[in-house]
C-alpha cells in the first residue's frame, strides 16, 4: 500500500441547519440500529408518520428534533447533513450466509453496518492505495470446483493448506470486516460490491467464535463473488454451489481424498482439521461428498457430532483466529497524512467504537500488569 496525499477535512455544527438534512442519513441510522419508524418515533416522541415523511423528503424535522433523532440512534446530530453521499447496499446486491434464520429487520441492520464500512473504505482510499483486486473472470457454466482450483491458480497457491485465508483475501484486494451486525449468532457472514465503491466487501461476524468456522464463511463469501454477480437472497442452489467452492478452495479433492478416513474416527479427524484448517463437521461432509464413508455413516457422523456439542462449537485446539489487518495498516500508514482513527471517526460523524469495530481492532480482555520500577 502506498501513501497518497490527503484531502481537507470540512467541518459542520453541532446541529447543522435543518435544510440541510439528508433523510438517506436517518434511514440508515435507523436500520444500523435494528428500529422500526414506530419504534424510533416512540422514543422521540413522534408518530411513526412522522418519521416516514422524514425519510420520504416529505418534511424536515426541527432542530430539536433532529437533536433527539440523533441521541436516539447514538449519532452526532452532524451525521446527518447532506454532502456525504450514502453508499447504499441494496439486499439483491448481497450474499448473506444463514439468512433463512434472520429477521428482516436484521439483514437492514447488517446492510446498513455494511453501508458504513463501505463508506470508510471510500474515505481511506482517499489517503492509502489500497492491494489492487485481483478476482478473476469466472466463465459462464463453470462449476463451483473449477471456479475454485482456478482462483488457486491464479493467486498462485501452492497444494496444501491454505494459511491465514483472510490475509490472503485482503492481499488480492477484497475488504474484509469482523465486527458486530446486529443478528448475533443468526447471520455467520455477508458480503456484497457497494454502488461507488472499486472492490467488494466482506463481513465476517465476530459473535461467531470459532475460528475455522470464521475461515469456511470467507471462503463461502468469496465463492459468491466470483460465482454469483446478482444474489439471491436466501436462494439454496447459490448457498450450496459457494459451499462446494469453499470445500473445493480449502481442500481440494485431488488432495484431501488420501486423508479422510473410510470409518468414523474423530481422533483422527481432529488431526486433520488442525492441518486443514476446516472443521471436523466439513471433513465429515467431504468424507461423504468423495464417497469415503456412505449415508448411513455420515448420518451417524452427524450424531455423533451433535450429541457432543460440536455442530456448534468444536474444539480447534491452537488454531488460531484469522484477524483482518489491512484496513488498520492502511489507517496507520496515513498518519503522516492526518489518517488518524479519530479523524476518521470525525470524518464520517460515527462513534469512535464503531471505527474501531469496522477496522476490526482485536480485542484484549486480559488484565494488564503494571510494574513500579524499585526506588
Amino acid at each position: 500500500m502506498d501513501a497518497e496525499r490527503g484531502r481537507g477535512e470540512s467541518h459542520l455544527s453541532a446541529v447543522p441547519d435543518p435544510s440541510a438534512f439528508d433523510s438517506a442519513r436517518l434511514t440508515l441510522a435507523r436500520e444500523r440500529s435494528g428500529l422500526t419508524k414506530r419504534d424510533l418515533a416512540t422514543r422521540v416522541g413522534l408518530t411513526a408518520a412522522a418519521i416516514t415523511q422524514f425519510e420520504r423528503r416529505q418534511s424536515r424535522p426541527s432542530a430539536g428534533t433532529l437533536a433527539r433523532l440523533a441521541v436516539e440512534l447514538g449519532l452526532p446530530a452532524a451525521y446527518f447533513a447532506v454532502g456525504r453521499p450514502v453508499l447504499p447496499v441494496a439486499e439483491e446486491a448481497t450474499h448473506f450466509r444463514s439468512l433463512r434464520t434472520t429477521r428482516v429487520y436484521e439483514r437492514r441492520q447488517a446492510r446498513a453496518t455494511m453501508s458504513h464500512l463501505a463508506e470508510a473504505v471510500r474515505e481511506i482510499q482517499s489517503f492509502v492505495r489500497l492491494p489492487s483486486l485481483t478476482l478473476p473472470r469466472v466463465g459462464p457454466g463453470s462449476s463451483p470446483e473449477a471456479a475454485a482450483r482456478s482462483l488457486r491458480a491464479a493467486w498462485d497457491l501452492p497444494a496444501g493448506p491454505v494459511h491465514h485465508l483472510v490475509r490472503l483475501v485482503e492481499a488480492n484486494g477484497a475488504v474484509v470486516s469482523m465486527a458486530r451486525f446486529g443478528a448475533g449468532e443468526r447471520i455467520d457472514a455477508f458480503s456484497c460490491r457497494p454502488s461507488g465503491l472499486d472492490r467488494p466487501l466482506i463481513c465476517l461476524s465476530r459473535d461467531r467464535g470459532n475460528p475455522l468456522r470464521r475461515r469456511f464463511s470467507a471462503a463461502h463469501e468469496l465463492g459468491h463473488l466470483l460465482l454469483h454477480d446478482e444474489a439471491e437472497p436466501g436462494g439454496r442452489q447459490h448457498e450450496h454451489e459457494a459451499n462446494r467452492f469453499a470445500a473445493e478452495f480449502l481442500t481440494p479433492a485431488s488432495e484431501i481424498v488420501g486423508l479422510l478416513p473410510t470409518r468414523l474416527d474423530f481422533a483422527y479427524l481432529l488431526e486433520v482439521q488442525r492441518v486443514w484448517g476446516v472443521s471436523v463437521q466439513a471433513l465429515l461432509r467431504r468424507s461423504r461428498e468423495q464417497d469415503r464413508i456412505g449415508d448411513d455413516l455420515y448420518r451417524k457422523g452427524l450424531a455423533v457430532l451433535t450429541r457432543l456439542g460440536w455442530r456448534r462449537d468444536e474444539p480447534t485446539g491452537e488454531y488460531p483466529t484469522e484477524w483482518p489487518a489491512v484496513l488498520a495498516e492502511a489507517v496507520t500508514l496515513g498518519r503522516s497524512q492526518g489518517l488518524t482513527e479519530p479523524a476518521l471517526a470525525a470524518r464520517l460523524r460515527l462513534p469512535l467504537t464503531e471505527i474501531r469495530e469496522l477496522l476490526s481492532h482485536v480485542s484484549d480482555d486480559r488484565p494488564r500488569l503494571a510494574l513500579v520500577p524499585p526506588g
